[in-house]
C-alpha cells in the first residue's frame, strides 16, 4: 500500500524504522506545511517495507512517501 502526502510540506521526522510492523493509525512520519505539523498514520496494519522519503525532504502534495507491505 503506498502512502502518499496529503499537501506540500517537509518532512520534519520519521517515527518508525523501514522493516517495522506498524498498525493501522499509527503514526509513521511528520510533515511540516505552512508551519503546522501533519502526523501521517498508517492507513492499515502491516510491515513499512520503505521509506521514499528522508526528514528534511521537500515534497509535493501527491509524493509517494512510505510503502506498507500487507
Amino acid at each position: 500500500m503506498e502512502i502518499k502526502s496529503p499537501s506540500v510540506g517537509k518532512v520534519l521526522r520519521l517515527s518508525v524504522e523501514p522493516g517495522a510492523q506498524v498498525e493501522r493509525g499509527q503514526e509513521i512520519l511528520v510533515i511540516e506545511s505552512m508551519k503546522v505539523e501533519i502526523p501521517i498514520k498508517a492507513p492499515a496494519t502491516g510491515r513499512l517495507s520503505e521509506f521514499r522519503v528522508g526528514a528534511g525532504a521537500q515534497i509535493q502534495r501527491g509524493a509517494l512517501l512510505a510503502i506498507i507491505a500487507g
